[in-house]
């Protein structure tokens, strides 16, 4: 919304007098300095020209612009403000565009609104609004804004009177640039006439009745010697006036434009990923785990040698990569007898390899079911809460999946120069998405006693 004053009248007073603009910024009316080069985005500005912007406060994002010589401005949409000499472009200056002391005018338009109450009961009256302009001429009505006035635009705004009520029949209302003087100050002229007898005290303030607006008005560029961050001012001038063209009452209302306040922040490129413990006899992946795991570690202890062994994780990734996330994982080797190397797909009676399925058809790179104790090893299967992609799950029907209860896969093995497979991912940001990861692990009746250990890496990665 606009700044508004309240003066004393200058005559007789219309009262609760207010005039606002829906927006309130400066327009912009600048020039280039030195050094600009067509085919580049970076403008640099004239901040010591005789032109009343010397400072990009006065543009914000997504502003149009038009630079160029008069009768050939080309237009262009502002990307940056910062600093105060220098904006960029969504795109690149023409040839032509670059020139020292090419124009750059940025305009700033705005619904003008006016409440007031009367003071007089006039018969076939008439309210003038009188906004300070240029002088009667070209450069009043061109559409460019002016120093510290009012452009009235290259075609005459709408003028939008107050609907018809007992005294007072609008006519539709008028605007003429640069109609009136008034003690050497020049004003657009906006006029509401009506017939009938008018009222004392009629409020036309938008809740009783309508009031008057103004579309398209052009804010003024700023005076000379603006302070940034103060506003500039201007009287506007509501008048009531009979039908001989009269001034019966008059109050002048002090309005001010002023640049937008830019606010920054910066959001830092972020993720957080975790991995939490599940507690012994919970059910997840269509099985109830026989562990509780931690953070760190899935201690399985000593485990059955005619039953699934099962235990699980839950994994949680947090992101504001606008490109989304993907969480890898890789183990370092099969699990090995105090960790000893296993090389290959070992079957050695020290190893307790990655599971080959059902169907002997499991690998790192592909799911199978395993439901019978009949085929032993290790590998694992996701329950997804509500990540936005996986690969497979434990209830999968698809491909090897098909009639059974636990589709699986086996990790890759860095031991076996297997590349990490994703697990769970997402093309776009992510709030706290998490699967669980379930384990299962059933040792050959033939596996040397003793105790068997791998490591298994997750990597979560974003992409901004």
């Amino acid at each position: 919304m606009g700044i508004s004053f309240f003066n004393r009248a200058q005559s007789a007073s219309l009262t609760n007098v207010s005039v606002t603009l829906s927006n309130p910024r400066l327009s912009f009316r600048g020039s280039l300095a030195s050094g600009n080069i067509a085919g580049t985005s970076q403008v640099i500005i004239n901040t010591s020209s005789n032109h009343p912007s010397l400072s990009t406060a006065q543009l914000q994002e997504g502003d149009s612009i038009a630079i160029g010589e008069a009768g050939s401005l080309a237009n262009y949409t502002v990307s940056t403000t910062n600093p105060a000499s220098d904006f960029t472009l969504t795109s690149v200056l023409a040839a032509g565009d670059s020139d020292l002391n090419d124009d750059v005018i940025s305009t700033q338009s705005a619904a003008l609104t006016v409440r007031f109450t009367t003071a007089t009961a006039i018969n076939n009256g008439r309210f003038r609004i009188l906004v300070p302009a240029l002088a009667s001429d070209i450069n009043s009505a061109d559409g460019i804004p002016d120093s510290d006035l009012y452009d009235f635009g290259s075609s005459a705004p709408t003028v939008t009177c107050p609907t018809n009520i007992s005294g007072y029949a609008f006519t539709t209302g008028t605007a003429t640039a640069s109609a009136i003087t008034i003690s050497g100050t020049d004003y657009h002229s906006y006029e509401c006439a009506y017939a009938g007898t008018g009222g004392v005290g009629t409020a036309f303030d938008g809740t009783s009745n309508d009031y008057i607006t103004i579309s398209n008005v052009i804010n003024p560029a700023p005076e000379a010697g603006h302070t940034t961050g103060t506003a500039d001012t201007q009287n506007i001038v509501i008048q009531h006036l009979d039908d001989g063209f009269n001034v019966d009452d008059s109050t002048s209302v002090a309005v001010g434009v002023i640049e937008a306040v830019k606010v920054t922040a910066s959001v830092p490129a972020s993720i957080s990923f975790s991995i939490a413990g599940v507690a012994a006899s919970t059910s997840t992946c269509g099985i109830t785990t026989d562990v509780t795991t931690t953070a760190a570690a899935v201690p399985f202890g000593e485990v059955s040698i005619s039953a699934f062994n099962n235990a699980a994780q839950t994994l949680t990734v947090t992101t504001n990569a606008v490109n989304g996330y993907a969480v890898t994982t890789l183990e370092n080797d099969q699990l090995g007898l105090d960790g000893a190397t296993c090389t290959g797909d070992s079957t050695s009676n020290s190893c307790i390899r990655d599971s080959i399925g059902d169907d002997s058809l499991m690998s790192h790179l592909a799911f199978d079911n395993w439901d019978s104790t009949a085929n032993k090893g290790f590998a694992y299967s996701i329950d997804n809460d509500d990540a936005n992609t996986i690969p497979f799950e434990y209830n999968t029907v698809t491909g090897n999946c098909t009639g059974g209860t636990f589709c699986a896969k086996q990790f890759a093995d860095a031991e076996d120069s297997q590349t990490a497979q994703t697990i769970f991912s997402s093309a776009t940001v992510a709030d706290a998405e998490n699967i669980n990861v379930c384990y299962r692990v059933l040792p050959d009746v033939v596996t040397a006693a003793g105790d068997y250990e791998n490591f298994i890496t997750y990597t979560a990665t974003a992409t901004f």
